[in-house]
């Protein structure tokens, strides 16, 4: 009898530990998916990228300009406003000491690259069935939040963000787990993608066009070091970021399933 029960006890040990390496593979399958879906709607002609990308570039923009909003916030400044223009744009207003404007200025690249690492660990939890629901509740809450803080003078990002916000919060309510896990991942990808492609760009105004207003711009007005330098600085840190991000995402998704020893 006891051989029998210990058996049975093994038993559901082992199919418990092959039920978490089944889920950790298709953790790895959605992040795989939602990595080559989001590089492929980059390839689409302009006509269909620009609409389908459209709402995605807002969230990003809002992500990066919530980053400068935060920043200025923890670095004990404050934020007089924040505002999203409808070709994608963005601007935060703030108010902070000289010691802590490097922090500030940075919190926006830096902080839409940590955003998306962040919402890439959700693929790990995998004994929390409605991660990807929490995730996207809480991407909501966050961006409902910065808007009606800090976006109240202009009505466009007022309504943008507000908007966003529904989208993702009825998101997180309808679907079920496993789509809200490829839609979390999505976000989380397309969040890196932009926020390197940006760079991509800033690089290269800061380059080619160097009278153009931009973070790094402003970062060579107060600390006299070129934009460039700012630039590249920025990217480096974000590939980091995302390098760190993945090798903990794939570690924390490697589950095996243990062999019996006699």
């Amino acid at each position: 009898m006891y051989g029998t029960t210990n058996g049975t006890a093994v038993s559901r040990t082992i199919t418990t530990r092959e039920n978490e390496a089944d889920a950790m593979a298709r953790s790895r399958a959605v992040l795989i998916v939602a990595t080559i879906v989001g590089v492929a709607l980059q390839f689409l002609p302009p006509a269909y990228s620009n609409i389908i990308l459209y709402p995605l570039r807002l969230f990003v923009t809002f992500v990066h300009e919530g980053g400068h909003a935060l920043a200025a916030i923890i670095t004990g400044g404050s934020v007089d406003s924040m505002t999203v223009s409808p070709n994608g744009e963005g601007l935060t207003m703030t108010r902070t000491t000289e010691w802590a404007g490097w922090i500030v200025l940075s919190g926006g690249y830096i902080g839409a690259t940590i955003f998306g690492a962040l919402l890439l660990q959700v693929g790990r939890l995998n004994r929390w069935r409605n991660a990807g629901r929490a995730a996207l509740s809480a991407a909501a809450v966050y961006l409902l939040v910065i808007t009606l803080l800090w976006a109240r003078t202009s009505l466009f990002t007022l309504i943008a963000g507000v908007v966003l916000a529904g989208l993702l919060w009825l998101t997180a309510r309808i679907v079920g787990p496993r789509a809200a896990n490829f839609i979390a991942a999505f976000l989380a990808v397309q969040c890196c993608l932009n926020a390197l492609g940006d760079l991509r760009i800033l690089v290269y105004l800061t380059t080619n066009m160097p009278g153009r207003d931009n973070d790094a711009v402003f970062m060579q007005q107060h600390y006299g070091l070129p934009a460039v330098f700012w630039a590249c600085l920025w990217a480096v840190i974000a590939i980091c970021i995302l390098a760190i991000a993945l090798r903990s995402y794939w570690q924390g998704t490697a589950g095996r399933v243990p062999r019996l020893n006699a």
